[in-house]
Order: structure tokens, then sequence, then C-alpha cells
């Protein structure tokens, strides 16, 4: 029905615009492969072309389910392409009462492009969604490109891929080897270095950028060293590849075994590898995903259940061979990759980890009847830990040596989980990468920010002010999330932010640098951690500097890392 009634829009839309613009646009590929866009209005001058929809691997379905994704083959003829396709199916746990929405058939990518191009190629952005594996959307009611094609200097791609149990499910072995949502991304990648050009767009500069999961995909993308050249620039916002919710699992194919067994396999635990991908192959998605509660602990932790997973080198495709945990991004194999990466507040990091937790008084009673081990599980630690004494000296630190999460303690909980699963990963990823002999590394951002939305409302289904939280700063890069963001007036300071704070990834993406980080100075193997970050304030001006490193914890957070 959601797709019915967007194309019914999306069909009267056009009509709307048929006398003024008889003509859609048109891209071809190839002589006879061509795609059929359409227009979109812009968030404050004309509007821009839109291509949506774009196929660039067969569908993952049938056998093709659980199996590294297969390009898909040009079209004769002309693909019309003017509204989204189906996000890929998922069950969304970041929402309340959010049902299991999507398709599995849903390997498309949407390409925005400025009006009156005059020829020369623009830099390109690759926009990788959020969403902690199990959810997200490409779709422009989600992700709207408006403020950077206001730039009229980019041109923004935005993919789907595969997502949950379909695009991170592992054998650990060549069966069923995972990674396959990530797999994706890099398909998307490869059609983008081929066809990209058709549209405008320079296939040797092109930017990766992502928040949160988006985040820690970027970061596997650099790990796995870009030998093809699919991307120039990257950049990280919120999320990393050694973030407790992108590391892989002990026992991947434990994991099988026990949601086979959920979805009704009862002989799951004596079939080969095989065999229980077949067994997996003939359940229905939907039932896949709602036999995926059963590996939730308790309440919705922990959040994220399928991950990506450490492949042996010898597997077809294999994508991610080397261990998250030893974040070091191997550049130099031809030429360096310029990057940087930025966080929000650690309080509004973690807010996205407790969710309801935040707001939700039977809820906490609930982790405070079992405190330790629950805390334990939200907080991802692992079982070869001494788990009483990291609890023990993580409540010390954060909430006052109390045992309890109630309206005292809830800050130090929320910076708790937010320093464990965002603050400290990015301070991991910059120790192991800062080098003074290296040009690669840009700046750290810290985006502290908080307009008129927020994220809170949906994380922690309350109207509660818990300043800037996880993923705000897209509030600024993208427009119209629906139900959510209803658009800045044009003489707001945060019209004015948005202007800058889309230049500032805009002129990333052309140059590999923006003037913005001058101000924060070079951060070196010298100087880090001491050296400034760029931040994002709300203050009459907003660009600043600032070190917003809590050394102590950092430290306390290296032993745990190291241990746990």
């Amino acid at each position: 029905m959601k797709e019915i009634n967007l194309l019914l829009t999306v069909l009267v839309y056009c009509s709307n615009i048929g006398p003024i613009r008889a003509n859609l646009p048109k891209v071809c590929l190839d002589g006879s492969s061509c795609v059929l866009g359409r227009y979109m209005s812009g968030s404050e001058s004309d509007s821009f072309e839109a291509f949506l929809g774009i196929p660039y691997a067969k569908p993952p379905i049938g056998d093709l389910r659980f199996s590294n994704p297969q390009e898909v083959e040009l079209w004769n003829g002309t693909l019309t392409a003017l509204y989204p396709m189906p996000d890929c199916i998922q069950r969304n746990y970041l929402f309340v009462t959010d049902p299991i929405s999507g398709s599995e058939d849903c390997l498309y990518l949407n390409i925005y492009r400025p009006l009156n191009n005059t020829g020369r190629e623009l830099p390109v952005m690759f926009y990788i969604h959020g969403g902690g594996f199990f959810a997200g959307s490409p779709s422009p009611s989600e992700e709207g490109p408006q403020y950077f094609m206001e730039t009229s200097d980019v041109i923004l791609v935005v993919t789907a891929y595969r997502l949950g149990p379909f695009g991170f499910l592992s054998t650990n072995d060549e069966e069923m080897t995972g990674n396959y949502g990530l797999k994706d991304q890099k398909l998307a990648l490869q059609w983008v270095k081929k066809y990209i050009s058709a549209f405008g767009g320079d296939p040797d500069r092109v930017t990766i950028f992502g928040h949160s999961a988006g985040s820690a995909s970027v970061h596997s993308h650099l790990m796995n060293n870009n030998k093809e050249g699919l991307f120039s620039n990257a950049i990280m916002m919120s999320g990393a590849a050694n973030s407790p919710f992108a590391l892989p699992l002990k026992d991947p194919r434990g994991q099988v075994v026990e949601l086979a067994k959920a979805a009704g396999v009862i002989e799951a635990e004596s079939l080969s590898s095989a065999d229980l991908v077949q067994a997996l192959r003939s359940i229905k998605p939907e039932d896949l995903l709602l036999a995926a509660d059963d590996l939730k602990l308790w309440a919705e932790q922990p959040l994220v259940i399928f991950r990506p997973n450490v492949e042996n080198d010898t597997w077809p495709g294999a994508f991610l061979t080397k261990d998250p945990l030893d974040p070091f991004i191997p550049f130099g194999t031809d030429t360096d990759i310029p990057w940087f990466i930025g966080n929000a507040p650690a309080k509004g990091e973690g807010l996205v980890v407790a969710l309801r937790l935040a707001s939700n008084k039977s809820l906490q009673d609930e982790l405070n009847d079992d405190f330790s081990q629950r805390l334990s599980i939200t907080l991802g630690l692992s079982s070869t830990c001494d788990t009483e004494a990291v609890i023990d000296s993580l409540v010390t630190e954060y909430m006052d040596g109390k045992h309890e999460l109630n309206n005292d303690t809830l800050n130090g909980f929320l910076e708790l989980l937010g320093d464990r699963y965002f603050i400290h990963p990015t301070y991991r990823v910059l120790k192991s990468n800062v080098n003074s002999s290296r040009s690669d590394f840009r700046g750290i951002l810290r985006f502290d920010y908080r307009g008129p939305y927020s994220y809170s409302t949906i994380f922690a289904n309350s109207s509660q002010d818990f300043g800037t939280v996880h993923y705000d700063d897209r509030l600024y890069l993208f427009n119209g999330l629906s139900g959510l963001s209803k658009g800045y007036s044009q003489q707001s300071p945060e019209a004015a932010l948005v202007k800058r704070y889309v230049r500032l990834y805009q002129s990333f993406a052309e140059n590999g640098y923006s003037d913005e980080f001058a101000v924060s100075g070079e951060c070196n193997d010298l100087n880090f951690p001491n050296c400034e970050n760029l931040l994002i304030v709300k203050d009459e001006e907003p660009f600043q500097t600032g070190d917003s490193w809590n050394s102590e914890r950092m430290a306390l957070w290296d032993q745990i890392y190291d241990s746990c």
C-alpha cells in the first residue's frame, strides 16, 4: 500500500509538471540502456533531477538469498526511474510499533543531480544509510537530497543494501560467508564506477560517507583497502567497524543454528552448513525476522544481533578479512584516502543504545532487577572478561557507584553507553591511524547543535531533552525525514547551519579537504589525544574548536577493550 500511494503521488506530480517540462530527464548508460528520471523540488531554488530505483544487482531471492550479490545485466530500452523501490526487508527495533516492512527484492540505488550542469564532471557523494545493520532506507522521504542539491556542485547517490539476517548471517564457511550487506554496498560502488559519468559524475572523485552502521560500513570499506579505487574520500559520523554493535560474533554458525531452530527447523543442530542454508532459504522472510526475536536476551538487547563477519581470504568474494578490533586503516596502496571522523556528545550517542530505557520506568525496574547481568548484555561485554569487576569500575566512574538506573544516574548511564559504543571506538580508530608522516587524516568533528527537531523523540519515545543525540547532525544534511523534520525557515540559524554544514561535506568531496578544519589545526601522533577538534555548537558562531576527550575515561575503556 505504501508503494502504491507513493506511485500515485508521483504520477500526479509528473502530470502537473508536464505542461512546464515536456521532457523528463533521460540518461543512457550505453547505446541501448537508458534511464528516465523526474524532477524534484528543491528546498529553496529550482528543481533538480532524480533517478529513483535503478537496479545494480540481481534480486537476492530464491537461490540468491544468502549469496554474494550478482551484477545485474543492463536492459534494452528505457527504464522508468520515477519512484523509489521498496526498502530492504527489515524489522526496525528503533521504533516502538514499527511492523515488518520492505522486500527482499531491494538492491536499487537513487541518483540525484543538479540542473544545468555545464558539462564538467561533478564530485560524487555515495551515502550509506544507518540503522544498526537491521533497518534503514535510501528513500528520498528518509534521505531527502534537497540540501546537497542546493549546492549545484555534487552528484548524490544513496543505495540500499541487505539488512538483518539477509545481510549478515553466516555459517562461518563458504556455504554462507556473510557480509552480504557490505558486499551489496561494494557492488553498488562498482556500478557507480562504471556508469556515474553518464550522469555527469566523476568516477575518480567518489566520497563514501555514512552515519552509525553506515559509518561502520565506511570504516569496513577503508579496512578493505580499496584496491579497485572505488572511492577517493571517506567520512565517518557516529560509528566505526570496531564499535560493539559492529564487532563479529564469536560463534556465527551457532547463531545460524539458533535462528533456524527458532524458525521451526527442529533438526538444525545436526544439519550441515549446506543443508542449513537450504532450510533457511525455504522459510518466509517475515518468519525469519520474527524468529530473530528469540535471539534477544532481554527487552531489545542486544540491539544489534546480525553483524559483519571476518571471512577467510580464500572464500569467494571475501570482503572483511581483518579483525575490526584492530581498526588500522591500510591506506597507501595507490594513493592516500583523505578522511575525517566525528561524533555527537557521549550522552546523546548513548541514547540510541538505551532507547526506551531512558524514559520507561518499568524497563528501568527490569534492568535494576538484575543490574550487572543486564548491563553486561547491553554493553556487549565478552564472557572472557571479569564482568563484575568491569561493571563495578564503570558504575563507579559514571553512576557515582550506584548499581541502579534512576533519574539521578540516567545521565551518567547514557554517557557510559555512548562512550562504549561510539566515543571510545572513534578514539581507538584515531589512536591506530593518526600518524604525522601521513597526510590522509583531515580532522575530528564534534557535532553538538540541538535544533527544533531531534531523534531523541524517536529513540526514547519521549519529548524529554537529552541534548544533541545520535543522528541529529543528519537533520542538517538531509531534508524531510518522515514524521520528524519539517524543514527550517530560511531566516533561521538552522537554515544557515544547513548551508555551512553541507558545504563542509561538499568541499571535502571536491577537494579532499574543507577550510572549516583549518581552525582546529593538525592532529597527529605527536599531539593526539590533545589535538583540537572542530566543534559545531549552538552559538552565534557555531564552528569552534576545543578538546572533548575525557582522557581518564578513554584509559579505562582501553583496559576494558584489551581484556573484553
